[in-house]
C-alpha cells in the first residue's frame, strides 16, 4: 500500500516484463493517481510508526542474522548479508537519508496534493496510544477507529475475534528507492539497481508474511496487543491460527493445494476451512491458538505496554 500511493509501484510491477508492459499502457504518474483517488486505501497503511515497524537501529522482526545498525550499509559490503526492516525506505544516494516508517508516512503526506493531504488528515490516525487517558480522550475521535492501537476492542463479553492467516511466503517489508526527475512520474522511484543482498529483489526488501501482508501486520495485534488490558479492556477471547505456506508446485495445482496458505489461496486451505465451519457451526470454543512462526518473539520486542 505505500509503495503504491508513494510511487504507482508494487512487487509485481517491477518485474521487468510487467515494468516493460506497463510503461507502453500506463506510466507510474497514472498508476499512482488512480490508487490515490481510492482514498479508503490510505486505511491500510502501517500503523504504530517506529513503535512497531523499528529504527535505523533495527526492527522486531529483522532476519535472525541480522539485528545490527545498518543505516549506513551499502551493497558492496553487505554481499550475501540480510538488510533490516527498520530502514522502511532507503536511498544509497541522492542526499537523502534513510527513512523509518514515521519518516515514510510523512514522505508520502509530502508528495500528495493539497486535497489528498486534507482527506488523509481528515479521516486516519497512524500512531499508538500508550495510556488509557489517551484513549478516553479520543474515544468519539473518528479517525482512530481503523487504527487498534489507537482505539480499544468493545464490551462485548460474548464476542470472540479469530485470527487465520498464512506465513511463510515473501512479502514486501521495506524498500530501496531513488528520484525521479520526468516529468511524467512521481518524484520517487524504486531503486531496481541489483545488490547481492539475500532477502532484496529488484529494490524491494523481503520479509515473511503472506505474500501479500508481513507477518507483524497478520499477527501481532491477534498474538500480542489484544491480549493486553489496554487494547481490550473488557478481555474479548482472542484466538490465533497460523498456518504455514506450503504449496504445490504450479504443475500440480495453479492455486497451491490444500496446505497453500497465501493471502489469496488460503481460501482453498483444508486446515482453514475446518477451523471456519467449526466456528461457524457452534464449537469455536474447540478453536484454540497455534503458532508456528516467531510472531510472539517478534512482538516481545516492541516497546508496547
Amino acid at each position: 500500500t505505500l509503495a503504491s500511493l508513494l510511487s504507482g509501484e508494487q512487487r509485481e510491477t517491477v518485474q521487468p516484463l510487467a515494468s516493460y508492459l506497463l510503461d507502453h499502457f500506463m506510466n507510474r504518474k497514472e498508476l499512482a493517481r488512480i490508487f490515490r483517488s481510492w482514498t479508503g486505501l490510505a486505511a491500510l497503511l502501517p500503523k504504530g510508526g517506529s513503535a512497531v515497524w523499528g529504527d535505523l537501529s533495527g526492527a522486531p522482526d529483522d532476519p535472525v542474522s541480522n539485528h545490527t545498525d545498518v543505516s549506513s550499509q551499502t551493497a558492496d559490503s553487505n554481499v550475501h548479508s540480510d538488510v533490516s526492516f527498520g530502514g522502511q525506505i532507503r536511498f544509497d544516494s541522492d542526499g537523502l537519508g534513510n527513512q523509518t516508517m514515521d519518516g515514510a508516512l510523512q514522505l508520502l503526506f509530502d508528495a500528495l496534493d493539497a486535497d489528498e493531504q486534507r482527506l488523509m488528515h481528515r479521516d486516519y490516525s497512524f500512531g499508538v496510544f500508550r495510556t488509557q487517558s489517551e484513549m478516553d480522550a479520543h474515544k468519539d475521535d473518528h479517525r482512530v477507529w481503523t487504527n487498534p492501537l489507537q482505539h480499544q476492542l468493545p464490551n462485548a463479553p460474548n464476542m470472540s475475534i479469530y485470527c487465520l492467516y498464512g506465513h511463510g511466503a515473501a512479502t514486501e517489508r521495506a524498500y530501496y528507492y531513488t528520484f525521479d526527475n520526468s516529468s511524467d512520474a512521481p518524484s520517487l522511484k524504486i531503486d531496481r539497481t541489483p545488490r547481492p543482498l539475500r532477502n532484496v529483489d529488484i529494490g524491494i526488501v523481503n520479509g515473511e508474511g503472506d505474500g501479500t501482508v508481513p507477518l507483524l501486520s497478520l499477527g501481532y495485534m491477534c498474538a500480542d496487543a489484544w491480549r493486553k488490558p489496554l487494547y481490550n479492556p473488557h478481555g474479548v477471547r482472542v484466538v490465533t491460527r497460523e498456518f504455514v505456506h506450503n504449496p504445490l508446485a504450479v504443475f500440480k495445482d495453479i492455486r497451491g493445494g490444500a496446505d497453500a496458505a497465501d493471502h489469496i489461496n488460503i481460501l482453498g486451505n483444508h486446515d482453514v476451512t475446518a477451523d471456519v465451519l467449526r466456528v461457524v457451526a457452534g464449537h469455536g470454543q474447540d478453536v484454540n491458538d497455534r503458532f508456528t512462526s516467531n510472531i510472539r518473539e517478534y512482538a516481545a520486542r516492541i516497546n508496547i505496554p
